[in-house]
């Protein structure tokens, strides 16, 4: 049996965090899907980037979180290798199960068998690989689960990246690891904008039904290579995790740093970018606010600002994973009519995001929450 271990310390400030991550993302998709503002570039473009920056932050924390709570633990065989997959999935796979189902069966009824792509769709996405390979003509059943495609490729990751961390020994070599996971990173969004012309051509003569619109799979092949797949996101998740052994190996956060970080980010949000850079829009879809995320979250690692730690946020953060997944069916009912004041869209909007929280929190109190209990009060029995 493997021996017993201790969680390390909770942090408080990381639960803030993961709350505003999971809030820039619903701000983003009610703006996306419930105004009339992709209409207008100029104004929507904040807020398509706070959606981005949220799902960096997610998988900048996830890294740090897993290398903090099970790390050296898992290093060291305190941990197995099947207790740390079984709690991982205890609490990721239950919820999404059951708004899969719910998922797969409104497309049946709606549009048939036909719509749920056949048993290797199916299968695909039972085990979370689907976002592993590029698919363009693979039937979409639960679109936003994408993101937890990418996640449970970190899971099987991970403990590569913790017998590796645990060698560092100093906060230098943290620190080296974290910069390189960077530079690796904008180096391959380099090489991508560059072989872009080749590359989409090549790609493209592989599916011919998509000849006809060629800009329309341009955006899917862009979407999938730069901002789903998990090869281009598992340097943000490196990136947390060498966070976390350099906040381990150094437990402390100079004065400010979250300010400057916080500072770094609105301006990313805000600042226009120039229409013709491709490389910026690259890295714009990936680690391009890393740099702030990991900053900020090692500051409130340390050091956490006291809003950062009040019930709601905490609450909030909590229920992120089921505030992330059950969107997709809630904010869709709080959609105005066409034609309607921008008063009553910006409230309609407003409201879709309060019963997307509520409606989150409900369902991590009586289905994520109570499953992950079951399933592992029952290891231990066993």
């Amino acid at each position: 049996m493997p021996k017993t271990s201790q969680r390390p310390p909770f942090l408080p400030g990381l639960g803030g965090l993961r709350a505003l991550a999971a809030l820039a993302i619903l701000v983003g998709h009610a703006a996306a899907w419930l105004t009339p503002l992709p209409e207008t570039p100029a104004l929507f473009a904040p807020l398509a980037r706070l959606t981005q920056c949220g799902l960096s932050a997610f998988f900048l924390l996830s890294g740090f979180v897993l290398q903090y709570n099970y790390g050296p633990a898992l290093a060291d065989g305190r941990v197995s290798l099947a207790r740390f997959a079984l709690a991982r999935l205890a609490r990721l796979y239950p919820v999404y199960l059951l708004l899969f189902a719910l998922a797969a069966a409104g497309l049946l009824i709606s549009e048939g068998p036909r719509a749920l792509g056949g048993p290797a769709n199916i299968a695909a996405y039972l085990t979370l690989t689907h976002g592993w390979l590029f698919s363009p003509e693979s039937n979409s059943i639960f679109p936003l689960s994408w993101a937890l495609s990418v996640e449970f490729f970190f899971y099987i990751l991970f403990p590569a990246v913790a017998c590796l961390l645990a060698r560092i020994a100093t906060p230098g070599a943290a620190l080296a690891v974290g910069l390189g996971s960077l530079a690796a990173i904008w180096g391959l969004d380099i090489l991508t904008a560059a072989a872009w012309p080749r590359l989409f051509p090549a790609v493209l003569a592989r599916y011919p039904r998509w000849e006809t619109v060629p800009g329309e799979f341009a955006g899917v092949l862009f979407q999938w290579l730069i901002y789903t797949s998990p090869y281009f996101r598992a340097f943000e998740f490196i990136l947390g995790a060498a966070t976390a052994r350099l906040f381990v190996l150094r437990p402390t956060a100079g004065p400010g740093l979250d300010l400057l970080a916080a500072a770094g980010l609105l301006a990313l949000l805000v600042v226009p970018f120039p229409a013709d850079n491709f490389y910026l829009a690259v890295l714009a879809n990936n680690a391009l606010y890393a740099p702030f995320l990991a900053a900020l979250c090692l500051a409130w690692a340390a050091r956490p600002r006291r809003w950062t730690t009040r019930p709601l946020l905490a609450g909030i953060g909590l229920a992120s994973l089921s505030i992330y997944l059950v969107q997709a069916w809630t904010l869709p009912l709080c959609k105005a009519p066409p034609g309607a004041s921008p008063l009553l869209w910006a409230a309609m909007a407003l409201a879709g995001m309060a019963v997307t929280v509520a409606a989150g929190m409900a369902l991590t109190r009586l289905v994520e929450a109570p499953a992950a209990r079951y399933v592992l009060g029952r290891e231990k029995k066993e």
